[in-house]
């Protein structure tokens, strides 16, 4: 059940597509990798389950794919990375640092930014 008063389900979706984009924008190519697969989220009284159609992106010998955390206050999101196909075909990539789903497109680039910048998986 969404548990949000002030985000609802589409909101989420589309600032998942803004993300997606700015990716792209940094160099982030889409594949044919990605399936839906469930994504559940819990935290303190947050329960979530959908399936999610996210495209998987090759960003230089790694994969991203963007997906969300619900925490209470609100949600929010993470990239998910993987250097192998494996990991992205048994759903096994790892979580970046979240950040807040409200956060403006200059503010999400600079996330993004930090994010590549700092997580050796996407440069090598």
């Amino acid at each position: 059940m969404w548990p949000y008063q002030t985000v609802t389900r589409q909101q989420l979706e589309k600032k998942k597509d803004l993300v997606e984009r700015l990716l792209m924008r940094l160099g982030a190519v889409p594949t044919d990798l990605g399936t839906p697969h469930p994504v559940s989220s819990y935290g303190a009284g947050v329960e979530e389950t959908f399936l999610s159609h996210r495209t998987v992106y090759r960003f230089g010998d790694s994969f991203c794919r963007v997906d969300e955390l619900l925490f209470r206050e609100k949600p929010f999101l993470v990239v998910e990375c993987a250097g192998r196909e494996e990991e992205v075909q048994n759903n096994t990539m790892e979580d970046t640092g979240p950040f807040p789903w409200d956060l403006g497109e200059e503010e999400i680039l600079a996330e993004l930014r930090e994010l590549l910048a700092e997580d050796e998986k996407w440069t090598s």
